[in-house]
């Protein structure tokens, strides 16, 4: 049988006298023991073990004339159980009777067992170990008894041993548990299965082991993993009993459970702590372009209102329109995040018109153009000359492309191209970008995420509530969509698309 809580080689062992002068007996010796300390003087032997963990005393009874019997004395005072062995020799005969007082493990005649002091060591080692082995095996199984719900059980399953700790766990008595089936603590919501594997496993003489919901007398259930032991007759080899040796775990799974709760939502504070961080700064970094050409639109015209006869009709016009399209721009992104709560809770209404397709993507190309000359990019807008009109709320979907827009324009490099599709089935709107693409292509749909593949809060340059924002909407008003990387211009592609007939 391999013991896994004790070995061999941490046996510890001090050699003294004439052994440790034989340096073949020496080398084998250190090689069977975790340690080997030596010493060939009486005033060191009481040192040597006050400062080491010393097992076994193993040699002779003196060196040289310097006897060791005192420190042998000593060392039995400091310690009683350990191990010693004496090889007595002739000029150890004054010494006999103290010696034998000692009360060592073993003694030997050195004139007659010189020849077998290796065999005698391995001998005392094998003592030491076998019993170590016992003392730790059986402090292990009394703590493991004790702290345990153990219960025997016949072949059939049927109780006929538990001990104290099972009656203070289950709250059964001896009385009402002995000679009842092991079925009274099986908790209703154990599928089937568990059984059925238990039983195939320990009809076969098998250990089985298995975290198993376990029932109180009381109704209340205990978390207990659970193993079953099959003890056989040695001479038939057949089965005779059970031992079930269950140790409740229901605190520790409350407490992981508790802990992995906590971390969830340590985590989810984290995020949203820090999500709403990036969306303060990133949001004011939105709100930033339009105003800047709202103030500096408006300042031109306010300083030269003593001249603006003199300023050119399609310039002032020019001017105000910017103005119009960024305060636009600013209201659809402030909109966009109030309305977000009410579209996560289904508390926004549609109003459903027919209206044309082209005209409405154009226009959110219009309000676009402040933004599209900031971030110096090209937008070019394509359709295939059918008039395509669709029955659905028109504000709303303007959200939907400009949002999708809005995106293309702060990662595409130098162009944004937009196709409108239509035949007779289905409405096609195609956004294209030459920016560096976008890899998590499901996430980027999350709120708070931003497509960019880079690491700095430079390159977000999304509020990250734009694509859920159209995810949502899209789930509401029957458009289904996608992203590809776009072939064409080598950056992002989204493909908008809405059957005719829905």
């Amino acid at each position: 049988m391999e013991h896994i809580f004790y070995n061999k080689n941490s046996v510890s062992v001090l050699l003294i006298g004439n052994l440790t002068q034989d340096e073949g007996f020496f080398n084998i010796a250190k090689s069977l023991c975790k340690s080997l300390h030596v010493s060939t003087k009486s005033n060191e032997i009481k040192n040597i073990v006050l400062e080491n963990r010393i097992d076994l005393i193993f040699g002779t009874l003196s060196f040289e004339g310097d006897s060791f019997l005192e420190a042998l004395q000593e060392v039995k005072k400091i310690d009683k159980e350990i191990g010693i062995v004496l090889f007595l020799r002739i000029v150890d005969a004054d010494y006999l009777y103290d010696a034998l007082a000692l009360k060592c493990s073993r003694y030997f005649y050195m004139k007659i067992e010189k020849e077998h002091i290796l065999e005698h060591f391995k001998e005392a080692i094998e003592n030491i170990v076998d019993k170590n082995i016992f003392l730790k095996d059986t402090q292990y199984f009394n703590a493991l008894i004790e702290s345990s719900i153990v219960s025997q059980s016949d072949i059939e399953g049927n109780v006929t041993y538990i001990n104290d700790h099972f009656t203070a766990v289950t709250g059964y008595t001896r009385e009402e548990i002995i000679g009842k089936n092991h079925r009274i603590l099986r908790h209703p919501s154990n599928g089937p299965e568990i059984f059925k594997e238990m039983w195939g496993t320990i009809t076969q003489g098998k250990v089985w082991r298995e975290r198993i919901l376990n029932i109180n007398k009381n109704g209340s259930d205990f978390w207990a993993d659970t193993i079953i032991i099959p003890f056989k007759d040695e001479k038939t080899g057949k089965i005779i009993q059970y031992i079930a040796i269950r140790r409740d775990i229901t605190q520790l799974i409350e407490e992981r459970r508790a802990i992995q709760a906590r971390e969830i939502q340590a985590n989810e504070q984290t995020k949203l702590s820090e999500a709403k961080d990036s969306f303060l700064i990133l949001f004011t970094h939105e709100l930033k372009t339009p105003l800047n050409a709202i103030i500096n639109f408006s300042q031109y015209l306010c300083k030269n209102m003593y001249r603006i006869e003199e300023i050119p009709k399609e310039k002032s016009t020019h001017l105000l329109e910017q103005i119009y399209k960024s305060a636009s721009f600013m209201l659809e992104n402030v909109t966009n995040i109030l309305d977000l709560s009410k579209l996560r809770n289904h508390k926004i209404n549609y109003t459903y018109t027919l209206f044309n397709l082209k005209e409405s993507i154009q226009d959110v190309i219009d309000k676009h153009e402040a933004l599209a000359l900031e971030n110096k990019k090209e937008v070019v807008f394509q359709d295939d000359g059918s008039e395509a009109h669709i029955s659905s709320d028109e504000f709303r979907f303007k959200q939907i492309i400009a949002n999708i827009l809005s995106n293309a324009i702060k990662y595409g490099i130098s162009s944004v191209e937009v196709f409108l599709l239509c035949d007779k089935e289905k409405i096609e709107i195609i956004i294209e970008d030459d920016g560096r693409g976008i890899s998590d292509k499901e996430g980027i749909f999350e709120l708070y995420e931003q497509g960019s593949s880079g690491n700095t809060m430079m390159e977000k340059k999304g509020t990250g509530i734009g694509l859920n924002f159209v995810k949502l909407l899209c789930k509401d008003l029957g458009f289904t969509y996608k992203i590809e990387d776009s072939l064409s211009l080598g950056g992002t592609k989204f493909i908008l698309m809405k059957k005719l007939k829905d």
